[in-house]
Formats: C-alpha cells, sequence, structure tokens
C-alpha cells in the first residue's frame, strides 16, 4: 500500500511538474512577443501549479516591463536569492527599487551586480544615481510652480503631447471604431491621437477631437511632431500592412515613422520615412522649428544600446542619413521622446543618465553627434516613475510632461498621465534690519528703498520697533537697499536673488549684511574721519591700499546725493609749516580728484589742507610717539550743507 501511495503520489508531481512547465514555455513565448499582458497569465499558471524559479524570475522581469514596480518588488526580493538567478536580475532589482523610491537599497542591488560586470558604464550610473538622488528630487521650492494633472475628459490614460495650433495633439487608447484589437503588452486598447487646447480665462481643457483624414488607423499612433505652418505631421504608427498587423522575421512588430499633410482640415496623404524598416523600429519624431532637422528614435544596428536617439537633416529635397548623436547622449539603455525648444535645446528621456528611476527628462545643446553632457531636469519634471514626452513654452513658464508618477500598479489603463507646470516668477522672502551706529540699537521708523538694479522698480516701507522691515523681490535679479532717516547718513547695501526661491529667504540682520545708520552733523564742525589713506612720503597720490577706504566715502556720497562735503587733510607737526599746508592741500585735492573720477560732481565737493595747524593729538612736537604723528595724519570729511551746492573748483593737476 506505501508503495502505490508513492508511485500515486510520484505520478502528480510529474503531471504538475509537466503542466508548470507547459506554462513557462508557453509564457515565455509570450514573452519574447513583448505579449507581457498575456505572458503574466501563464506564469502564473505554472506558479500555481508548482514552484518553478525560473516562472518567479520571468514574472518578475514581466511586471518590470509592464511597470508594476510593487509587484516586481515583491518577486524580484525572493528570486534574486534562487540558486536559478542570474546576476542581471541584481540590476532589475534595483531598477524596481528605486522607482519605489527605496534608493540606499537599490544601490546595494546595483553594486552587487557590478561584482559581475566591473567595467559596465550603466550600472556606475545606476550606483551614481542611487548617491545623489536628493540632488535631483530638491528641485524647486513648490511655491516656484504649480503641478497638476490635466483632465482629459473620458479618457482614462493620455500623454506624448505635442504642441499644436495653439493646443495639444496627444496619444490615448481610442474610443473610435477603428480600434477593434488590443495591444498585447499592455493589454489595452492601441493608441489614436487626438487634440484639445486650453480656455485661458476659465483654465480648463477642452474635449479632446479624434485626428481625421486617415492618420488613426487599427494599431498604434501616437508621438506626432509639426512644422511650423502646422500643415505637415510626422508621428509614430506600429506597422502594418492592408490593415492588419505586420511582424517581422523575430515575429515582432516595429514602429515606424509617417508623414502627413493637412488638407482641408484633413490629415491625408500618409507618407512613409525613407528609413523605416521592418527589423527595426523609428518612433518618437521631433521637428526642429526650422524644419531643418528631424530628430527619433531607434533601435536600428549600431545604436549604443536598446533605443538610441538619431537625425536626418533636410537637404531641400530628402532627408539625408540618419546621424547616431553619440554616446554623450545615448547609453547602454532606452533614449526617447526627443523634443526641440525654441532655442534648439534638445529635451529628451533616458533611462541610462543617472536619475531618479524609470524614465527621466534631460536637455543638451549641440549638433549632430557632438553634444553638452545632458543635464537631469530634477523635480517637479522628473519623479521615480516614467517621465517623458517634455515640452515647453517659448516663455519658458509652461512645461507639458507625461509621466507613470501616480499610475495604479494593479491597472495599467490609466497609468501614463499629462502633466501641466506652470512656472511662477520667483519671489523671495527678504528681511531688512537696521541698527544704529553703536551696533546693537535696533532702527525703529527708517524709511527703506528696495530698488531693481535692472528695471528702476522700487518699494519702500518703514522699519518697524524692531528695526526690521520685510519685501518680496522677484527672482533673478540684482537689488539696492537704502535705509535713511532724518539727520542720519543714509546707507546700503546689494542683495541678489538669482538662483534663488521663496525657500532660499534673504536675512540682513546677519553680520556683514546689516545696515546701519550714524548720526550726520550738517553744521560743519565735525570731523568724519575715513580712515587710513596712507601716502609715499613727500607724495599725495592715492595708493591701492587706499582705495578700500576711498570708496566707502565714494558710497556715502552716493547714498546721500543732497550732502555737500569738505575734504581735510592734517599732517603730523614734523617739517615746515608752510612744506606740510602745501602737502596737506594736495592730498585733500587727490580725495576730491578720487571722487569725481567715480561720478561725483565737483559741486557737491570742497577740500581744504590743514597742514598741521589741528593735530588731534595736542603733544609736543619732539616728545610725540609715532602713535600720536599717526593720529595726527589723517584724511576726514565734514558734512557743510544738506542742501544742493554751489560749483567748487576743480582739483588741480599735480606737475
Amino acid at each position: 500500500m506505501k508503495k502505490t501511495y508513492s508511485i500515486i503520489f510520484l505520478s502528480c508531481g510529474i503531471l504538475l511538474g509537466g503542466c508548470a512547465n507547459m506554462w513557462v514555455k508557453k509564457g515565455n513565448k509570450r514573452f519574447d512577443a513583448e505579449a507581457y499582458s498575456e505572458a503574466v497569465t501563464y506564469y502564473q499558471k505554472a506558479i500555481d501549479k508548482k514552484q518553478v524559479p525560473e516562472a518567479k524570475v520571468k514574472l518578475a522581469q514581466t511586471y518590470l516591463k509592464l511597470n508594476n514596480s510593487k509587484k516586481a518588488e515583491e518577486l524580484f526580493r525572493e528570486a534574486v536569492t534562487l540558486p536559478e538567478s542570474e546576476p542581471i536580475n541584481q540590476f532589475y532589482f534595483g531598477k524596481v527599487l528605486m522607482q519605489n523610491r527605496k534608493y540606499e537599497e537599490a544601490g546595494k542591488a546595483f553594486r552587487e551586480y557590478a561584482k559581475s560586470v566591473p567595467d559596465d558604464k550603466l550600472t556606475q550610473n545606476m550606483i551614481a544615481a542611487c548617491d545623489n538622488w536628493r540632488k535631483f528630487e530638491e528641485g524647486l521650492d513648490t511655491c516656484a510652480y504649480t503641478f497638476k494633472k490635466i483632465e482629459t475628459k473620458g479618457f482614462a490614460s493620455a500623454y506624448g503631447a505635442s504642441p499644436f495650433n495653439f493646443g495639444f495633439v496627444f496619444a490615448t487608447e481610442s474610443v473610435a471604431e477603428t480600434k477593434k484589437a488590443t495591444d498585447k503588452y499592455t493589454g489595452q486598447t492601441y493608441l489614436d491621437l487626438y487634440y484639445f487646447k486650453k480656455d485661458p480665462k476659465a483654465g480648463s481643457w477642452s474635449t479632446p477631437v479624434w485626428l481625421t483624414g486617415g492618420v488613426n488607423s487599427e494599431y498604434h499612433d501616437a508621438f506626432a511632431t509639426f512644422t511650423a505652418d502646422g500643415k505637415t505631421m510626422y508621428f509614430t504608427r506600429s506597422n502594418e500592412a492592408k490593415g492588419k498587423a505586420k511582424k517581422n522575421a523575430k515575429n515582432e512588430i516595429t514602429l515606424k515613422i509617417l508623414k502627413a499633410s493637412l488638407i482641408d482640415n484633413e490629415w491625408t496623404n500618409i507618407e512613409e520615412f525613407a528609413y523605416n524598416n521592418d527589423d527595426f523600429s523609428n518612433a518618437h519624431p521631433a521637428l526642429s522649428r526650422d524644419g531643418k532637422y528631424l530628430y527619433f528614435s531607434s533601435d536600428r544596428p549600431g545604436g549604443f544600446g536598446a533605443t538610441d536617439l538619431y537625425v536626418c537633416t533636410w537637404d531641400g529635397s530628402k532627408w539625408g542619413e540618419p546621424v547616431n548623436l553619440g554616446a554623450t547622449v545615448n547609453t547602454a539603455a532606452r533614449e526617447g521622446y526627443p523634443w526641440l525648444s525654441a532655442d534648439n535645446t534638445l529635451y529628451f528621456a533616458s533611462e541610462g543618465h543617472p536619475g531618479l528611476g524609470g524614465l527621466d527628462v534631460f536637455k543638451s545643446k549641440g549638433s549632430g553627434n557632438s553634444w553638452s553632457a545632458p543635464e537631469n531636469m530634477k523635480a517637479p519634471v522628473n519623479s521615480s516613475r516614467d517621465d517623458f514626452s517634455y515640452s515647453i513654452d517659448d516663455d519658458g513658464k509652461f512645461v507639458n510632461v507625461s509621466s507613470s508618477r501616480n499610475g495604479n500598479d494593479n491597472d495599467l489603463k490609466g497609468n501614463d498621465q499629462m502633466y501641466e507646470i506652470f512656472y511662477k516668477d520667483p519671489i523671495v522672502k527678504t528681511t531688512v534690519c537696521v541698527f544704529k551706529s553703536d551696533s546693537v540699537s535696533r532702527f525703529a521708523g527708517a524709511m527703506v528703498r528696495v530698488q531693481n538694479d535692472a528695471t528702476a522698480e522700487a518699494d519702500s516701507a518703514l522699519t518697524d520697533s524692531q528695526g526690521n522691515v520685510t519685501f518680496w523681490l522677484k527672482g533673478e535679479a540684482d537689488y539696492t537697499i537704502r535705509a535713511s532717516s532724518k539727520k542720519f547718513f543714509t546707507n546700503s547695501i546689494n542683495v541678489s536673488t538669482k538662483g534663488k526661491y521663496c525657500k532660499d529667504a534673504i536675512v540682513t540682520c546677519d553680520e556683514g549684511k546689516k545696515i546701519y545708520l550714524d548720526e550726520a552733523d550738517t553744521t560743519g564742525t565735525k570731523e568724519y574721519n575715513i580712515g587710513d589713506i596712507f601716502y609715499d612720503f613727500n607724495k599725495w597720490d592715492i595708493r591701492k591700499d587706499a582705495e578700500p577706504n576711498l570708496d566707502k566715502l565714494v558710497k556715502l556720497l552716493r547714498d546721500n546725493p543732497s550732502f555737500t562735503v569738505e575734504m581735510g587733510s592734517h599732517t603730523d607737526c614734523r617739517g615746515t609749516d608752510e612744506y606740510n599746508q602745501r602737502l596737506s592741500e594736495n592730498r585733500a585735492k587727490a580725495v576730491v580728484k578720487y571722487c569725481t573720477n567715480r561720478d561725483i560732481k565737483a559741486k557737491r565737493l570742497r577740500y581744504k589742507g590743514y597742514g598741521e595747524s589741528d593735530p588731534r593729538e595736542k603733544c609736543v612736537c619732539e616728545q610725540c610717539t609715532d602713535e600720536q604723528h599717526q593720529a595726527n595724519r589723517r584724511t576726514v570729511f565734514k558734512v557743510i550743507t544738506d542742501k544742493p551746492a554751489a560749483p567748487a573748483a576743480t582739483p588741480e593737476k599735480k606737475k
């Protein structure tokens, strides 16, 4: 009896194993044909029949293809521990973890895979992405933009928008009668091209309109681009013949680029792109504004990765041979979805350059096969999921980008959506702090004026009881901030909002940015020391080491344009009275000349040489210390009026 039971159990095991292997083979066949939605069913049946390691690995890979990152992570987490698992599954596991924002763990998976391919550049890019993900995610402060999904009435998914006729042409699962089949890749209806536009007053989007005239077929029609006059369209279509899908020798349905003309509001005269081929795909066409260059994505032989970006040049009658954009742009992974801005910046999507996960949008400038290093567009354009089909208006304010960031992993329908990003003029909170000259007391009631250096736009306000006042300044500009009050010298500082947003508040209360106001005696009796102004022996030339203090004087005169001042120069007691008088006058003249050379009007300036007649240190000359002599050698100024002054004599030139 025991032997009978053993035979029965053994037979059942063999049968179950055979069934499981049959489902795996069927799944592999569908996987190789890119019919991933069907492959899932077969692999799951194999797992249900028997825990087949190959089925788990392949099911994980299939969910990765379908962008179901949650299920893929769950399966890869087990698959990478199986003896049957190949090293590449660590790489796939890392990709899935990135999509789920588990960057530290993803980095470990990529490093594990790198042990088997230490020189693989793509893997090193992924490791760099995981190490630097915060740099890509920090992006702009949310106050600098608005971000929201574009509502396409009655359509689940909508993506691949291209600017056209004050609106966009985009792709979505068709509801038209032309689409009777479903895409075995996703299990969803094939795509059609639709048009809609935004009402600028209401802020809402119109109901999408199906493009007529023959551009929408039985299979995929998507990713369009238009000539500047709007009369010619290039778009992507599944390879077909006589209304049926056309497979190549590898049992693949490739993608082709087609051209259509707008005649009587119908898109007709459908023509094939000269470089289409049944053996590989051409997709995602993008025209330059002048129509001279056509960029597109292709998996044609000779590329760097899964799909590369290429460009063709129009010679006046036909498109030239495709030129690969080179290894700077293209990687060993996927590059696609190119778009050209008004300044010929190339925007494209890549999963091979360091980013946040999935496809990220990058930009580069160049031509032919010579391009600048791609720059990641960061958040909010990019996310940990697929982000692609980027376009921006000529003002640089409005962005349209497609993304799967808010998709439902368990339902591919509606996964990819269009989002609009509207960049606001950045504003920066700027708090100005005004102090009295004792550097401790806050100056309440001071008038603070902020002026844009480029546009002369200005705003003014009084400081509060704490000596503070706050302004909201436009970004990307330089400003002059002046504080003033009666009987005080006006003072100013310069600030810049370039590269700053509302999160980067400017506060001038920090040392080095404070504004100090000194009392101004306008009776002409109080001396204000300019600071150390050193001269060479028996000379009055302004030395380089004197310029910083004199520049402070120039700034004070600019901040206080109503003041007329007297420049006074003093010597020590050594030397004859006549010599010291002449020397001090020439030195005072030199200071006046320094100011007039910096656009301070001569009528605001007086000069006077005091020689040794008014020493600060009253000591017997022969007994004065070096420090006392130094204190007596000084250049000072007095405010003699705060009203416009009569013209002063032009300083004499030194002979």
